[in-house]
This record gives structure tokens, C-alpha cells and sequence, in this order.
């Protein structure tokens, strides 16, 4: 039998046998509409071609500028002007302290002029005035000199005018990687592909790197002097040993700072860094510690910003006690006084325990002040060496609760409390 073929109709007319098929559509034309077809996609390439032209034509034409430009232009002024602001502030603190220094010398030395006019028309003074008037003329020919003993620049975390860094961020970009929970491994052209995205950029705070704001700072240290003693003496054998480990069961380090001074030092850095400005018998600085401790076990590690030639003291005393400075400087009055004199001399109710001597801290090591109250005890860890000194305390010598107490001996000398 003969086969019967059926042609489809043309897709615009429907009528009659269509003669071709486009590919592209998948439609069957007959030759009129098949040509009408083709001169329509004719245009539509003439219509693409021409928003071709006029995209390439702007892209070469100047960018108008981002609205986001002008928000980083606003950030970049307000930070300045905080910036002027703070350091203006802080030139007239500064000023205003010199001014009062100065009246407060000129008014000690015309009290001493009225004293040596009235001494020398009288023939009235002995050695000892004039021993007297010349330490005064030194005390006030070194506030002259040097003014800025006592000032400092701190940083000022109270205030909440912290200018926080910026930084523009592709929100497309971050959403994906969101979005994918499973690593992805980019190759050396990742950054140009990358260019090539669209790019849907906003501008975002960062929290972590900010500018702290600077204040001056008169630092007047306090010399309190208690002459507390007790008749006993309990004598007990440090322990040095080393240590490959890390102590597990000590508890995170709290808070600490600097507080009370006694001698030539000023603090910095929100009392987190202590200095030694003079040095001698009388003034080397005492430093106390702001907390009290009573339970618990707690660790404040420093570290030796610079160090001198003469040994540095680190340990504890009973928090109403302060250390008198009558005796040596490594023996004092004070039975509840514990401690290390540069980790191998001890210092137990006041007294050394141990001879041996060799310097082991220097400067940039870094050491962890342990104190266990639990276990009335406390230990010092010298991380450069590994090394580990133990010290029992005696409750009835040194009751809760305790402070911790740092000796500097060398002009320079530096201390830092990290955080």
C-alpha cells in the first residue's frame, strides 16, 4: 500500500501544508510566513545589537559617583572631627595641669624667699637649715625641669565616642558563602573572577579595631606606710621545679590592674602598665594590686617590658598591710609579706628564705602570678624556662584576704598586666 504523509499547517496561517521548520522555535511555516519569520528575528538581532552599542558606549562614559562615597565621606569627617576634638581637649588638660604646677612652685618659692630674707638679715640658721634649703632648691629645680613626672596619656575607654573602622562588603557575596555549608577551595584567579560578579556593596562596621579616645592624666600616687608586726617567724623550703605543662586547673585570669603606688612610678595604659622614674633605697616603687583575693584560685600573668641590672619582686600581702621600707630592700618588717625575688630567692613572713642567687627574668619574658586561696599557696611560672616556684602561705602571718604587691629597683624599669 501506497504511505499517506500529513504535513503540518503553517504555524500563521494554518493553512496549507507547511514547507519548512525552524529550529529555533520549533515551529512549521509555509514559505510566506517562513520568511516573515526569519525578518523578525532580523529585527530583534538589529534591537540587541543596538543595546549592545549603547551599554558599551556608557561604560566607557565617567562612572557617576556612589551614594556610597558620600557616606564614607561623611564617616571620614565626623572621625576627624572627633579626633580634633579629643586632642584639642586633651592639649588644654594638659596645659591647665603645667599652669597649676607651675603657681603651685612659684608659691614655694616665694614662701622659701621670705624664709632665707628673713634667716639671713637675722643671722638665725644652723647646718640644718641650709642642709633643709638645699634639698628644697633640688625638689623644685626637678619640678621645673621636669614637669611631666607626674602626667601621662591614657586611654579613655569610659567614653563611647570610639570612632570605628569601616569597610565595604559584597552582600551577594557574603550570602552565598552562608548559604554553603561545605568548604570551598578557590584558586590564584578567585580575586579576578571574583571583580567580574556583580557587585552589591554596603558599608559595615567593625567592632574589634577601633581608636581609642586619649586623655592627660595628673597621676598622684599614694604613700601610705603601716608599721604592723608580728613576733613569729615561720620558716618553710620553697620549691622550684620545672614544668612541661600547662597548669589545667587554673581558673581564667580575672580582671587586674595597678593601683596603689609607694616611690617614683607612674601607670598607663588604664593602669595595665606600670614605670620606675627614679630609683634609690628610699624611692623604688611599691605597686599594689587593685583586687582582694579570699577563695578561688587566680592567675594575673605580666610581662617585662624592660628591665634593668637589679632583680624584680613579685607577691603577695595581706590587703590592710603595705610593705615598710625600713631595713634592705629584699628583707622587710612585714610577716605577711611573700614572694620572689627574680624566682629563686623567696621571701616568706618578710624574710629571704634562699641564697641562690642568678638572674632568670629578663627583659620580654613573660610570668603567671598564681594565687590559690584554696589551698593557701601560691606559685609563680616563668614561661621562657618552664619553670615553677611553689610558696605555702601561713594563715595566721598572712590572713584574707591578699593583694599582690610588685617591687621595681632600676629607673626604666616597666610592667605590663595582660589581659
Amino acid at each position: 500500500m501506497a504511505t499517506i504523509t500529513v504535513k503540518q499547517p503553517c504555524a500563521k496561517c494554518n493553512k496549507g501544508g507547511g514547507v519548512t521548520t525552524c529550529n529555533g522555535c520549533r515551529q512549521t511555516y509555509c514559505t510566506k510566513h517562513f520568511v516573515e519569520h526569519r525578518l523578525e528575528l532580523s529585527q530583534q538581532m538589529d534591537g540587541i545589537n543596538r543595546d549592545h552599542d549603547v551599554l558599551r558606549e556608557d561604560l566607557l562614559k565617567e562612572i557617576p559617583k556612589h551614594s556610597l562615597f558620600l557616606r564614607i565621606d561623611t564617616w571620614e569627617q565626623e572621625a576627624i572631627s572627633k579626633i580634633h576634638l579629643a586632642a584639642e581637649t586633651a592639649r588644654n588638660d594638659l596645659q591647665q595641669l603645667l599652669n597649676r604646677t607651675k603657681n603651685d612652685l612659684k608659691l614655694s618659692i616665694e614662701k622659701m624667699t621670705g624664709e632665707l630674707h628673713s634667716s639671713q638679715q637675722t643671722d638665725d640658721y644652723t647646718e640644718n637649715e641650709l642642709k633643709q634649703w638645699m634639698e628644697q632648691l633640688k625638689e623644685f629645680r626637678k619640678k621645673l625641669d621636669s614637669p611631666l613626672s607626674t602626667m601621662t596619656i591614657i586611654n579613655d575607654d569610659e567614653i563611647k565616642s570610639s570612632i570605628h573602622l569601616i569597610r565595604i562588603c559584597d552582600k551577594q557575596h557574603q550570602q552565598l558563602r552562608q548559604r554553603s555549608s561545605t568548604p570551598t577551595i578557590r584558586t590564584p584567579d578567585y580575586r579576578t573572577q571574583h571583580a567580574k560578579e556583580s557587585i552589591h556593596c554596603f558599608i559595615e562596621k567593625q567592632q574589634r579595631p577601633s581608636t581609642p579616645t586619649i586623655r592627660t592624666c595628673d597621676h598622684r600616687t599614694n604613700t601610705t606606710k603601716d608599721s604592723m608586726m608580728e613576733k613569729q617567724l615561720r620558716s618553710s623550703t620553697p620549691t622550684i621545679r620545672s614544668s612541661d605543662h600547662r597548669t589545667n586547673s587554673i581558673k581564667d585570669s580575672i580582671t587586674e590592674k595597678f593601683n596603689e603606688i609607694d616611690g617614683k612610678a607612674i601607670l598607663s595604659e588604664d593602669n595595665l602598665v606600670v614605670t620606675c622614674c627614679l630609683a634609690s633605697i628610699l624611692t623604688q616603687p611599691i605597686i599594689y594590686g587593685l583586687n582582694q583575693y579570699s577563695s578561688g584560685k587566680h592567675q594575673i600573668r605580666f610581662r617585662i617590658e624592660k628591665m634593668g641590672d637589679l632583680r624584680l619582686f613579685f607577691g603577695i600581702i595581706r590587703s590592710l598591710e603595705n610593705i615598710s621600707r625600713s631595713g634592705q630592700a629584699q628583707n622587710n618588717n612585714n610577716n605577711s609579706l611573700y614572694g620572689w625575688w627574680d624566682l629563686n630567692e623567696t621571701i616568706i613572713n618578710g624574710k629571704m628564705q634562699s641564697s641562690k642567687y642568678r638572674n632568670i627574668v629578663t627583659t620580654g619574658d613573660e610570668i603567671t602570678l598564681v594565687l590559690d586561696c584554696d589551698n593557701k599557696q601560691i606559685q609563680l611560672l616563668h614561661h621562657r624556662t618552664k619553670r615553677v616556684a611553689l610558696c605555702s602561705i601561713d594563715p595566721e602571718k598572712c590572713p584574707f584576704p591578699w593583694k599582690i604587691v610588685i617591687r621595681l629597683q632600676s629607673a626604666g624599669d616597666c610592667i605590663r598586666i595582660l589581659q
